[in-house]
């Protein structure tokens, strides 16, 4: 297989968000109407393949799925959109895993609260049954250490022991907990969310992309979103450092989702070949624009050059 022809696959949770647009975020134990409302797929890995997506990239979700009928809508929507959940774990549960959502009208902020009972997690026992030979990218959510730590391993060893068919791995540091660090030693790219960087004590994204380096390999690319403030990346083993300005719209009407945006289009960037610099700056343009509107799905109507150029490749 073409190493063009093969799929980037996103490792993580796929959850139904149930999303509430108010005013204003409502007080404690008041009752009030929201102005609009909508049922979503959501989840990070889920999400970044919706944005893979809306530019044409072959792209596939692996992770844990309920088949409960409320889990249904969710999976209809992964194969209307032509991503591919072929090797997902399909789990009988109750209660599938959720999230509330509250946008707020006036300043689009958004807050989530998760519930997951019960949903197992992807095993690597479980991921070891995909054919490596499909994919050119694997990325991962980073979360349940030890399964995932298996994971990457074994990929690291396919990379050994196939090395014109090398995989890129790439994992996202989102989830609050520092007992993820482990996760980035083998990773070739490692993205780092502000949330994570707090929790470390690492207060602005020059701080936080300096202590990263000491986890990664040297070869590693990082790359650290800081919402208004932009992003900015280094290349670990020449030292160079690379920093893109956030692009917001004028008015800012739905910033869930906005991080996976920025990964997601980053990705998409590097894995056609395009330099850091230029990838970091697309994705705060992307990710700009995507916080303008609802959803993701006017993604696929954004005029950008660079996006132009990789679809003329």
């Amino acid at each position: 297989m073409n190493q063009n022809d093969k799929l980037i696959l996103c490792v993580g949770i796929c959850v139904l968000d149930i999303i509430h647009v108010c005013q204003e975020y409502p007080e404690e134990d008041s009752d009030r109407r929201a102005l609009n409302g909508r049922w979503q797929r959501g989840g990070n890995a889920s999400n970044m393949c919706t944005v893979l997506r809306q530019f044409g990239a072959e792209c596939e979700f692996i992770g844990s799925l309920s088949d409960s009928k409320a889990f249904s809508f969710l999976i209809e929507d992964c194969r209307d959109r032509g991503i591919v959940i072929d090797h997902c774990v399909y789990h009988t549960t109750p209660i599938a895993p959720f999230s509330s959502v509250i946008l707020n009208e006036i300043n689009g902020s958004r807050t989530i609260i998760h519930s997951n009972p019960n949903m197992p997690i992807l095993s690597a026992d479980d991921f070891s049954k995909i054919p490596y030979e499909r994919y050119k990218w694997i990325h991962f959510e980073a979360r349940n250490v030890h399964e995932t730590k298996r994971m990457i391993d074994s990929i690291v060893q396919w990379n050994a022991e196939h090395p014109d068919q090398r995989i890129t791995i790439s994992v996202e540091l989102e989830n609050r907990t520092e007992k993820n660090l482990p996760l980035v030693a083998d990773a070739d790219y490692v993205y780092l969310s502000k949330d994570f960087a707090e929790i470390m004590g690492w207060m602005s994204k020059e701080v936080a992309i300096h202590n990263l380096r000491k986890y990664v390999k040297k070869e590693a690319k990082l790359v650290v979103p800081w919402g208004i403030e932009g992003a900015i990346a280094v290349d670990n083993e020449s030292d160079t450092h690379f920093s893109a300005m956030a692009r917001p719209p004028a008015k800012v009407v739905d910033t869930l989702g906005a991080g996976d945006t920025f990964v997601a289009s980053t990705l998409y960037a590097l894995s056609n070949g395009i330099p850091l610099q230029d990838s970091i700056d697309f994705g705060c343009r992307i990710a700009g624009k995507k916080v303008g509107f609802y959803g993701y799905d006017n993604i696929a109507l954004i005029s950008d050059d660079l996006l132009t150029k990789i679809r003329d490749q």
